[in-house]
């Protein structure tokens, strides 16, 4: 199998759920032991930084990872907002996982951001992790910019993925299952002291 395709089997097999299973394959795991220091006791944290909190982490193990998101969590929602001239069909309310960062404890380290897309460097496809109180189709141009929405969201969790075409930007649902990229353009020495305390309170996920 090839091995960035278990993500997207993943995803397909839960597309009725809520919950979901995200297994990721990094692209260049030579970075976790040059930016974290080690490569042992590592784990992905995928958060969002502006509403401090995480849905999950779990132990990056051969660089790989499979984390298991619960269904029933509390999740901070907020509205769903494309852009003008775009309405959703239904007033959503979403979580997105807008930061995946690598923790170890013993050091007190983050790093980061971690990335899915189709490369580290300028990439053209990236995805963001959505999850939707309820399906809505979110169809259309934006008023005035090269912005198109060409997505539809199940209740649940959902793999949104942005193309930019030279100027233009789209965002459609994930067809094609890319890898994660370690970046070190963040960096957190006392990662406890720097980053919420919510962070470090989500069940971790171990690969076995």
């Amino acid at each position: 199998m090839n091995r960035f395709l278990a993500p997207l089997l993943s995803l397909f097999l839960l597309s009725h759920a809520a919950a979901v299973n995200i297994q990721g394959t990094l692209g260049n795991p030579a970075a976790i032991p040059r930016l974290m220091g080690t490569a042992d006791q590592v784990y992905i944290l995928f958060a969002s930084y502006t509403q401090a909190s995480v849905i999950g982490r779990a132990e990056v193990k051969n660089g790989s990872f499979f984390l298991d998101v619960p269904d029933g969590q509390t999740l901070k929602l907020r509205p769903y907002q494309a852009c003008d001239g775009v309405h959703p069909s239904a007033a959503a309310q979403v979580y997105q996982t807008e930061t995946i960062l690598l923790y170890n404890n013993a050091l007190n380290r983050a790093v980061g951001p971690v990335i899915q897309a189709d490369r580290l460097v300028d990439p053209t496809r990236v995805v963001h992790w959505l999850y939707s109180d309820r399906p809505t189709a979110v169809h259309g141009r934006c008023s005035g910019v090269s912005t198109t929405y060409d997505l539809d969201l199940r209740r649940g969790w959902n793999a949104v993925l942005t193309v930019t075409q030279g100027t233009g930007v789209m965002y459609t649902n994930l067809k094609q299952a890319l890898p994660y990229w370690v970046s070190g353009d963040l960096s957190f020495n006392h990662a406890r002291s720097a980053l919420p305390k919510s962070f470090f309170q989500a069940e971790i996920h171990i690969q076995r």
